[in-house]
């Protein structure tokens, strides 16, 4: 498949490749429909330890977020499972309007 032939043709996106997912995300993005739908992002984030995982790769996504689209939100977040010392796989759901 083309890129244009992925444009605009995705309700909800599952991103379940940790080690890339963050470098896709703008493809994520075009994937969904005009009026907008769900990303379901999955990352592995390193925390230190007093910092939240979940919060850390929430704000690294949301800056990038931030620059493909005007209204999104990121309405839940998780550590899904510590995968060694500090680092985490973490999922977060987005939801996009535009």
């Amino acid at each position: 498949m083309t890129e244009q032939e992925l444009q605009n043709v995705a309700d909800r996106v599952l991103m379940p490749l940790p080690e890339r997912a963050y470098e896709y995300l703008d493809y994520a993005h075009l994937a969904l429909k005009p009026r907008g739908g769900w990303i379901h992002y999955y990352g592995f984030e390193y925390a230190d330890k007093n910092e939240d995982p979940v919060k850390k790769a929430e704000m690294k996504v949301s800056e990038k977020m931030r620059r493909l689209c005007k209204e999104f939100q990121v309405e839940f977040g998780r550590i899904v499972r510590p995968i060694g010392p500090r680092w985490y796989q973490v999922v977060l759901d987005i939801h996009m309007k535009t």
